[in-house]
Protein backbone atom coordinates (compact mmCIF):
# COMPACT_ATOMS: atom_id res chain seq x y z
CA UNK A 1 0.00 0.00 0.00
CA UNK A 2 1.16 3.51 -0.77
CA UNK A 3 1.41 6.88 0.93
CA UNK A 4 -0.30 9.29 -1.45
CA UNK A 5 -0.29 13.06 -1.13
CA UNK A 6 -2.98 15.21 -2.72
CA UNK A 7 -2.47 18.94 -3.08
CA UNK A 8 -5.11 21.43 -4.21
CA UNK A 9 -5.13 25.20 -4.41
CA UNK A 10 -8.77 25.99 -3.68
CA UNK A 11 -11.23 25.01 -0.95
CA UNK A 12 -13.65 23.58 -3.50
CA UNK A 13 -10.87 21.34 -4.82
CA UNK A 14 -9.80 19.81 -1.48
CA UNK A 15 -13.02 19.66 0.56
CA UNK A 16 -14.53 16.80 -1.44
CA UNK A 17 -11.41 14.68 -0.86
CA UNK A 18 -11.52 15.34 2.87
CA UNK A 19 -15.13 14.19 2.89
CA UNK A 20 -14.72 11.19 0.56
CA UNK A 21 -11.66 9.87 2.43
CA UNK A 22 -13.09 10.64 5.90
CA UNK A 23 -9.86 12.51 6.50
CA UNK A 24 -8.98 14.00 9.88
CA UNK A 25 -6.59 16.78 10.75
CA UNK A 26 -3.17 15.49 11.80
CA UNK A 27 -0.81 16.97 14.37
CA UNK A 28 0.21 19.30 11.56
CA UNK A 29 -2.74 21.67 11.19
CA UNK A 30 -2.20 21.96 7.43
CA UNK A 31 -2.35 18.23 6.70
CA UNK A 32 -5.31 15.83 6.80
CA UNK A 33 -5.02 12.04 6.80
CA UNK A 34 -7.51 9.50 5.51
CA UNK A 35 -7.71 6.07 3.93
CA UNK A 36 -8.90 5.09 0.48
CA UNK A 37 -8.72 1.75 -1.30
CA UNK A 38 -6.17 0.55 1.25
CA UNK A 39 -3.84 3.52 0.76
CA UNK A 40 -2.91 6.23 3.25
CA UNK A 41 -3.96 9.59 1.84
CA UNK A 42 -2.44 12.88 2.99
CA UNK A 43 -4.31 16.02 1.94
CA UNK A 44 -3.31 19.65 2.02
CA UNK A 45 -4.69 22.95 0.78
CA UNK A 46 -1.85 25.01 -0.66
CA UNK A 47 -3.49 28.21 -1.80
CA UNK A 48 -2.82 29.94 -5.10
CA UNK A 49 0.55 30.35 -6.78
CA UNK A 50 3.91 28.65 -7.24
CA UNK A 51 5.46 29.55 -3.88
CA UNK A 52 2.44 28.30 -1.93
CA UNK A 53 2.46 25.11 -3.98
CA UNK A 54 6.16 24.47 -3.38
CA UNK A 55 5.88 25.16 0.36
CA UNK A 56 3.00 22.73 0.77
CA UNK A 57 4.61 20.07 -1.40
CA UNK A 58 7.77 20.19 0.69
CA UNK A 59 5.72 20.17 3.90
CA UNK A 60 4.05 16.94 2.79
CA UNK A 61 7.39 15.38 1.83
CA UNK A 62 8.85 16.32 5.21
CA UNK A 63 5.82 15.03 7.11
CA UNK A 64 5.60 11.54 5.63
CA UNK A 65 7.58 9.28 3.31
CA UNK A 66 5.40 9.74 0.25
CA UNK A 67 5.24 7.46 -2.78
CA UNK A 68 3.07 9.76 -4.87
CA UNK A 69 1.97 13.38 -5.06
CA UNK A 70 -1.06 14.33 -7.15
CA UNK A 71 -2.05 17.92 -7.78
CA UNK A 72 -5.75 18.04 -8.60
CA UNK A 73 -7.83 21.03 -9.60
CA UNK A 74 -8.91 23.34 -12.37
CA UNK A 75 -7.13 25.24 -15.13
CA UNK A 76 -7.56 27.54 -18.08
CA UNK A 77 -7.76 25.73 -21.40
CA UNK A 78 -5.15 26.50 -24.06
CA UNK A 79 -5.46 23.49 -26.36
CA UNK A 80 -8.16 23.71 -29.07
CA UNK A 81 -9.19 20.13 -28.32
CA UNK A 82 -10.23 20.92 -24.74
CA UNK A 83 -13.37 22.79 -23.75
CA UNK A 84 -14.79 23.68 -20.35
CA UNK A 85 -15.02 20.57 -18.12
CA UNK A 86 -12.66 18.56 -20.32
CA UNK A 87 -9.47 17.26 -18.70
CA UNK A 88 -5.73 17.86 -19.08
CA UNK A 89 -3.27 15.20 -17.92
CA UNK A 90 0.29 16.35 -17.34
CA UNK A 91 2.93 14.72 -19.48
CA UNK A 92 5.44 17.49 -18.86
CA UNK A 93 5.27 20.79 -16.97
CA UNK A 94 7.17 24.06 -16.97
CA UNK A 95 6.96 27.69 -15.86
CA UNK A 96 5.65 30.15 -18.43
CA UNK A 97 6.69 33.23 -16.42
CA UNK A 98 10.31 32.29 -15.63
CA UNK A 99 12.66 34.17 -17.96
CA UNK A 100 15.05 33.11 -19.28
CA UNK A 101 13.79 29.60 -18.63
CA UNK A 102 17.17 28.15 -19.62
CA UNK A 103 18.61 29.32 -16.29
CA UNK A 104 16.89 26.32 -14.69
CA UNK A 105 18.79 24.05 -17.08
CA UNK A 106 22.13 25.72 -16.33
CA UNK A 107 21.71 25.90 -12.56
CA UNK A 108 19.84 23.85 -9.95
CA UNK A 109 17.70 21.79 -10.50
CA UNK A 110 19.36 21.27 -13.91
CA UNK A 111 16.09 21.08 -15.78
CA UNK A 112 13.40 23.49 -16.93
CA UNK A 113 10.84 20.86 -17.92
CA UNK A 114 9.49 18.45 -15.32
CA UNK A 115 8.26 15.01 -16.36
CA UNK A 116 5.24 13.45 -14.74
CA UNK A 117 5.39 9.81 -13.69
CA UNK A 118 4.64 7.36 -16.53
CA UNK A 119 2.68 4.93 -14.35
CA UNK A 120 0.47 7.74 -13.06
CA UNK A 121 -0.07 9.08 -16.59
CA UNK A 122 -1.22 5.63 -17.72
CA UNK A 123 -3.55 5.29 -14.74
CA UNK A 124 -5.00 8.74 -15.43
CA UNK A 125 -5.72 7.86 -19.04
CA UNK A 126 -7.33 4.59 -17.97
CA UNK A 127 -9.43 6.50 -15.43
CA UNK A 128 -10.65 8.95 -18.06
CA UNK A 129 -11.49 6.09 -20.42
CA UNK A 130 -13.37 4.25 -17.67
CA UNK A 131 -15.38 7.32 -16.65
CA UNK A 132 -16.35 7.95 -20.27
CA UNK A 133 -17.46 4.34 -20.62
CA UNK A 134 -19.59 4.53 -17.47
CA UNK A 135 -21.55 7.71 -18.12
CA UNK A 136 -19.28 10.75 -17.98
CA UNK A 137 -18.64 12.34 -21.36
CA UNK A 138 -15.57 14.52 -21.74
CA UNK A 139 -12.44 14.87 -23.81
CA UNK A 140 -9.00 14.47 -22.29
CA UNK A 141 -5.53 15.28 -23.55
CA UNK A 142 -2.00 14.52 -22.42
CA UNK A 143 0.56 17.25 -22.83
CA UNK A 144 2.50 20.17 -21.45
CA UNK A 145 0.90 22.05 -18.55
CA UNK A 146 2.35 25.49 -17.93
CA UNK A 147 2.31 27.22 -14.55
CA UNK A 148 2.82 30.82 -13.55
CA UNK A 149 1.72 33.50 -11.13
CA UNK A 150 -0.69 34.92 -13.69
CA UNK A 151 -4.42 34.28 -14.03
CA UNK A 152 -4.52 34.13 -17.82
CA UNK A 153 -7.53 35.92 -19.30
CA UNK A 154 -5.95 37.52 -22.35
CA UNK A 155 -6.22 36.09 -25.86
CA UNK A 156 -2.77 37.27 -26.90
CA UNK A 157 -1.07 35.66 -23.91
CA UNK A 158 -3.05 32.48 -24.47
CA UNK A 159 -1.79 32.46 -28.06
CA UNK A 160 1.76 32.89 -26.73
CA UNK A 161 1.36 29.85 -24.45
CA UNK A 162 0.05 27.78 -27.32
CA UNK A 163 2.82 28.78 -29.73
CA UNK A 164 5.83 28.79 -27.39
CA UNK A 165 5.00 25.80 -25.19
CA UNK A 166 2.35 23.84 -27.11
CA UNK A 167 0.49 23.87 -23.79
CA UNK A 168 -2.77 22.04 -23.17
CA UNK A 169 -3.69 24.27 -20.22
CA UNK A 170 -2.38 26.93 -17.89
CA UNK A 171 -2.64 27.19 -14.10
CA UNK A 172 -0.65 28.49 -11.14
CA UNK A 173 0.72 25.54 -9.14
CA UNK A 174 1.33 22.30 -11.03
CA UNK A 175 4.92 22.77 -12.20
CA UNK A 176 5.99 23.81 -8.70
CA UNK A 177 4.36 20.69 -7.21
CA UNK A 178 6.07 18.33 -9.66
CA UNK A 179 9.37 20.24 -9.38
CA UNK A 180 9.32 19.79 -5.59
CA UNK A 181 8.24 16.15 -5.85
CA UNK A 182 11.06 15.25 -8.22
CA UNK A 183 13.66 16.92 -5.99
CA UNK A 184 12.35 14.65 -3.22
CA UNK A 185 12.30 11.54 -5.46
CA UNK A 186 8.51 11.28 -5.29
CA UNK A 187 6.40 10.31 -8.29
CA UNK A 188 4.02 13.08 -9.33
CA UNK A 189 1.14 13.93 -11.62
CA UNK A 190 -1.10 16.91 -12.28
CA UNK A 191 -4.77 16.48 -13.23
CA UNK A 192 -6.66 19.60 -14.29
CA UNK A 193 -10.26 19.95 -15.41
CA UNK A 194 -10.85 22.98 -17.61
CA UNK A 195 -12.81 25.70 -15.81
CA UNK A 196 -12.40 28.45 -18.41
CA UNK A 197 -10.85 29.18 -21.78
CA UNK A 198 -8.05 31.49 -20.54
CA UNK A 199 -9.45 34.35 -22.58
CA UNK A 200 -11.58 37.44 -22.07
CA UNK A 201 -14.40 35.43 -20.49
CA UNK A 202 -12.15 33.62 -18.02
CA UNK A 203 -13.09 35.54 -14.87
CA UNK A 204 -16.83 35.00 -15.30
CA UNK A 205 -16.50 31.39 -16.49
CA UNK A 206 -14.11 30.41 -13.70
CA UNK A 207 -16.49 31.37 -10.89
CA UNK A 208 -19.35 29.50 -12.52
CA UNK A 209 -17.51 26.33 -13.53
CA UNK A 210 -14.87 25.82 -10.83
CA UNK A 211 -16.96 23.51 -8.64
CA UNK A 212 -18.14 21.35 -11.55
CA UNK A 213 -14.64 21.02 -12.99
CA UNK A 214 -13.10 20.25 -9.59
CA UNK A 215 -15.54 17.36 -9.08
CA UNK A 216 -14.51 15.85 -12.41
CA UNK A 217 -10.81 16.09 -11.54
CA UNK A 218 -11.47 14.45 -8.17
CA UNK A 219 -13.25 11.50 -9.80
CA UNK A 220 -10.20 10.85 -11.93
CA UNK A 221 -7.88 11.03 -8.94
CA UNK A 222 -10.01 8.53 -7.02
CA UNK A 223 -9.88 6.10 -9.95
CA UNK A 224 -6.10 6.46 -10.09
CA UNK A 225 -5.84 5.65 -6.38
CA UNK A 226 -8.15 2.63 -6.70
CA UNK A 227 -5.88 1.13 -9.34
CA UNK A 228 -2.48 2.19 -8.03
Amino acid sequence: MANIGIIAALDCEIEMFISDFAAKQTDNKYIYHGKYSGHDIYLTLCGIGKVNAAICSQRLCDYVDLDVIINSGVAGGVCDKLNVCDVAISDTLTYHDFRPLQLLDKYSPGRSVFKADNKLIKLANNACKYLNETGEKFNYENGMIVSGDIFVEDNEYKKHLKEEFNAVCTEMEGAAVVHTALVNNVSALVIRAISDNADGSAGMTFDEMCQIAAVRASKIVKEIIKNY
